[in-house]
């Protein structure tokens, strides 16, 4: 009932959506047809526990980022989906202390931030191995959102805009003192110029990285 994250799937042309069972855990991942109109959802996609907060697509593939708000089992399994077929193709647990905050893809790459701990990790979608575990947590203390823009991936959270290199996936600063974080989480965009988007508390703010 609480839609989380959504995402275009350009191979295959839907749209992508992801919710959560606010009271009984779990959740669903509900791909539309525009053209169609049709959705074919799947509940629970993940397990009975970890709602779906983050999905991100590559070639046609789903990717979804699991968050578990219990204290028992799994708490941020990555599932690569077939959103056509609506079959799962194989899942990975990234090894972080609390649940998927959000997920990105550049290149061969999947990007992912948990909450509250605030880890980052990096899978290698071509060997299905994670590659990279850090740190963020000074810059990031619950919900974050990522976003692609100019090959970099960027994170912002409710204090901080910041880079993640693509290189040695060393994370750097890139604005403070923000405050867009509202209701689950901040949230930050790019436009087809290479600007980003995001909040100070109700200002709109645009940064040009150069």
């Amino acid at each position: 009932n609480r839609p989380l994250d959504v995402c275009w799937d350009a191979v295959n042309g839907l749209v992508i959506a992801v919710a959560q069972n606010d009271t009984g855990g779990g959740g669903c991942f509900a791909p539309h047809n525009p053209v169609t109109t049709q959705v074919i959802s799947k509940v629970n996609p993940i397990d009975a526990l970890q709602m779906v907060r983050a999905v991100a697509t590559k070639d046609g593939v789903a990717y979804l980022g699991g968050d578990n708000i219990y204290a028992t089992g799994p708490r941020s399994t990555v599932v690569a989906w077939d959103p056509v077929a609506n079959q799962e193709l194989w899942r990975l647990d990234p090894g972080q202390t609390q649940g998927i905050a959000a997920m990105a893809i550049h290149g061969k790459y999947l990007y992912g931030m948990s909450r509250k701990a605030a880890g980052l990790f990096v899978i290698d979608l071509d060997t299905r191995q994670v590659v990279h575990r850090g740190d963020l947590n000074r810059v990031c203390t619950d919900f974050g959102a990522l976003q692609v823009n100019r090959g970099i991936v960027y994170g912002v959270s409710d204090t901080t805009v910041f880079r993640i290199d693509p290189i040695t996936f060393a994370v750097s600063v890139v604005a403070a003192d923000i405050n867009g974080g509202w209701y689950s989480g901040p949230h930050i965009t790019a436009d087809e110029d290479g600007f980003l988007y995001t909040l100070r508390g109700p200002n709109l703010v645009r940064i040009d990285d150069q």
